[in-house]
């Protein structure tokens, strides 16, 4: 399948090596853009959580297939495995504004952990950006200098957690005053629905006695044709049902990973009736065998 993206971003010094910002955390970023030469037009493949606050409107932004909508002092989120931005045509624009990104390991083995993948404003059914005050804006950029603060010089981990938390929490506030979306409009969007019959799917324990959820199998329970499924995922996302599957797959087994589990044990905790098959994905999904990216981690920690 052509490559619909031009940069992906598995870590927060993918993204800081792209913009020409200094790396100062193994999995988060705080950018200040005014302080930053032009960048470059990209569409990125995300691997890693991101909050932008924006001064400008430079760019009409893709999202999947479709537009992501915003405004100067608006705030874009995005989160792993999707795909958003403008296609790369050689040019260069000058971003104003902030950027904070941040790798799901960071809350890896924590209750907030659990709470992320349940945050709206990341959702694919959400594609405009979260409008805010000017004085919203102005507490929003100073809890970003904060956090880049205590990045530079103190770098003291739970301080940094917590005022990530706050900064999701103050996110969460805009959107639930934004957005009255009927429940039948998000219960309709094909990707929010395959995302919570996924979530619903390894919550229950499904995967012990049914394996690794396949196309079929998520189109039977949302009631649509498989080849429906995946022109609706590909329409909404750009890419097709079994990525979409996968990557969600492969998010569980980093953490699995993480957390101390063998490549056999996160294996068949996921489904996968052997090893080698899960080590097989992870290639494809990543480009390394769950071993190397284990090997990377433990460096990157070092």
């Amino acid at each position: 399948m052509k490559q619909n993206y031009d940069i992906r971003v598995r870590t927060v010094h993918d993204y800081n090596e792209f913009v020409g910002a200094e790396n100062l955390h193994l999995h988060v970023s705080v950018i200040h853009y005014d302080e930053l030469p032009p960048i470059r037009h990209c569409r990125a493949l995300w691997g890693v959580y991101g909050l932008f606050l924006l001064n400008d409107d430079s760019e009409m932004l893709g999202y999947g297939t479709g537009t992501y909508h915003y405004s100067v002092g608006s705030i874009v989120c995005v989160s792993p495995s999707q795909i958003g931005g403008v296609a790369d045509d050689g040019t260069t624009f000058r971003r104003k504004g902030w950027a904070l990104l941040f790798s799901p390991e960071l809350f890896h083995s924590t209750d907030y952990e659990k709470k992320l993948p349940h945050m709206e404003f990341f959702h694919y059914h959400v594609n405009k950006a979260l409008t805010i005050t000017v004085s919203e804006q102005e507490d929003c950029e100073a809890l970003f200098r904060m956090l880049q603060k205590e990045l530079t010089e103190t770098k003291r981990m739970e301080v940094m957690v917590k005022q990530i938390e706050l900064i999701l929490a103050y996110c969460s506030s805009f959107f639930n005053r934004q957005y009255s979306i009927e429940s039948g409009t998000k219960c309709n969007h094909i990707v929010s629905r395959l995302e919570h019959l996924l979530e619903d799917y390894y919550t229950s324990g499904e995967q012990f006695s049914k394996g690794l959820p396949t196309v079929s199998f998520c189109a039977e329970c949302l009631c649509v044709a498989p080849n429906y499924l995946g022109d609706l995922i590909r329409q909404e996302t750009g890419d097709s049902a079994n990525h979409f599957i996968g990557r969600n797959v492969i998010r569980r087994a980093k953490s699995l990973l993480l957390s101390g589990k063998s490549v056999t044990e996160t294996a068949y905790a996921l489904g996968f009736d052997f090893p080698s098959h899960l080590a097989r994905l992870f290639k494809r999904m990543e480009g390394r065998t769950p071993s190397v990216y284990l090997k990377q981690a433990s460096k990157r920690k070092a």
